[in-house]
């Protein structure tokens, strides 16, 4: 739609958010939110095996973290605006040691 030119609004956008999700992007997102929290453990072993783990399977450090990055902007679910902040800081914090 963008590409087309179409401007998008806040409700299209969640709409389409909402899809993805169902389409398996939640799936994703916990993998890679586990994956990150492994790796922030301080044990290396751990930190090597997920690395190796991406490597064989085509993945990468910079698609975990673009999202985990989208997670982190996503997290809303009714709690108080302290805790989304204090919670997106954190998943911020354990992205960038990835």
């Amino acid at each position: 739609m963008v590409r087309r030119g179409e401007i998008l609004d806040d409700g299209i956008e969640d709409d389409f958010y909402i899809r993805r999700l169902d389409a398996g992007l939640f799936v994703l997102q916990l993998i890679c939110y586990i994956m990150v929290e492994i790796s922030n453990s301080g044990i290396a072993q751990l930190q090597q095996r997920v690395q190796q783990i991406l490597n064989l399977r085509g993945g990468s450090v910079k698609v975990v973290r673009h999202i985990m990055r989208e997670y982190a902007e996503s997290i809303g679910d009714g709690k108080s605006e302290e805790f989304k902040e204090a919670e997106r800081k954190r998943i911020m914090d354990l992205v960038e040691n990835f």
